[in-house]
C-alpha cells in the first residue's frame, strides 16, 4: 500500500536511556525531506544509537531508510548528540533524493 508524506508513519527507534522526545523531532526532520517528494511513501524508518565508548569522536548515529515506492533511500550522519545527527541526517537525506531526482529526469 502507498501512502503520501502526510499518510506514513515514521517508525523512530531510540536506544534505550535516550529522551522520548527525540522521537517526535526525528519524525519532524524526516518529515520535512518527504515534503519535497510527490513519491508514494512506502515506509520510513529512523534509528539513534549512542556508541559506548565515552571517549569516541561523535558517538551520536542517526541511520534512515525511506522507502519511495521501491526506491530506498539510505542515510546516516555521526555528531556529537542525537539532536545534531538529525540535522545532518535531514541534510544528507534531502541531498540524496534531489540527487536521485536529478539522475531520474534526464
Amino acid at each position: 500500500m502507498s501512502r503520501t508524506h502526510d499518510e506514513v508513519e515514521i517508525n523512530v527507534q531510540l536506544q534505550p536511556g535516550m529522551e522520548p522526545q527525540i522521537q517526535r523531532y526525528a519524525r519532524e526532520k524526516v518529515t520535512a525531506v518527504l515534503g519535497h517528494t510527490a513519491r508514494p511513501v512506502l515506509f520510513a524508518r529512523v534509528r539513534l544509537d549512542r556508541i559506548g565508548n565515552p571517549a569516541a569522536d561523535r558517538p551520536v548515529k542517526a541511520r534512515a531508510e525511506i522507502d519511495l515506492n521501491g526506491r530506498v533511500l539510505h542515510a546516516e550522519a555521526c555528531a556529537d548528540t542525537p539532536y545534531e545527527a538529525l540535522d545532518l541526517l535531514q541534510d544528507r537525506l534531502q541531498a540524496r533524493l534531489d540527487r536521485r531526482d536529478t539522475h531520474e529526469h534526464r
